[in-house]
């Protein structure tokens, strides 16, 4: 059994917690935040203790890390965490949940993939990425570090994300597109195009085709 720190005391770290502690074989022993947002001592029975004083309480080599699980600017504030851990020796756990079909040719780590998604094979996911449940990302898809992919979210096969992207729930993308680095597909869009860095898309971007069109490519 592994040791492991969870980053944030927040409602998504607490629910985090309750998927490790019944379905993995990781042992949460301590809870940590930066030291301005440190308000309590203990939080479920087990510490809390400011990121900037981590090493003093839990050592690199005697625990793993997990976590943040914030999209906290763009997914700057996870992103610069996992740099800082990394920088500092500490190596960092993911969890796949048991209940999900996850078939990826690649995951890396401080990745949370949560209950009732569908990974189809040869997609490749990067470090430091949560995709909460019931998404699916189909067949030969790619999600840059640092994502962070909401809950029913719909990756068509062969979609690209580039890294520190948001994708809200519902979200959705069509076969074969781009979506380019740092972009926001807030709750319930659609993408049928490439997109460039640092899009956002409100609602459906997929325009109706006449019924004439649509018949001649069926």
């Amino acid at each position: 059994m592994t040791d492991l720190v969870l980053f944030g005391t927040g409602a998504a770290a607490r629910t985090v917690a309750v998927y490790l502690d019944r379905h993995s074989d990781y042992r949460i022993v301590g809870y940590t935040v930066d030291a301005a947002f440190r308000d309590r001592d203990q939080l479920d029975g087990r510490p809390v203790v400011a990121w900037e004083d981590l090493e003093r309480h839990f050592p690199p080599g005697a625990v793993e890390l997990f976590g943040p699980f914030s999209y906290a600017r763009m997914n700057g504030l996870r992103r610069d965490r996992y740099r800082e851990g990394k920088a500092r020796g500490y190596r960092f756990a993911s969890f796949l949940h048991p209940a999900s079909h996850i078939y990826a040719e690649t995951i890396g780590e401080n990745c949370l993939i949560l209950e009732a998604c569908v990974i189809q094979p040869f997609v490749r996911i990067g470090d430091n990425v949560i995709v909460w449940s019931m998404t699916a990302i189909g067949h030969h898809g790619e999600v840059g570090d640092h994502c962070f992919i909401a809950s029913q979210v719909g990756l068509a096969g062969s979609v690209r994300v580039g890294a520190e992207s948001y994708l809200g729930a519902r979200a959705a993308v069509v076969q074969g597109v781009s979506v380019g680095p740092g972009s926001a597909l807030l709750n319930a869009a659609g993408v049928a195009r490439d997109l460039p860095a640092l899009s956002v898309v409100v609602g459906r971007e997929i325009k109706p085709w006449p019924s004439t069109r649509l018949h001649r490519l069926l």
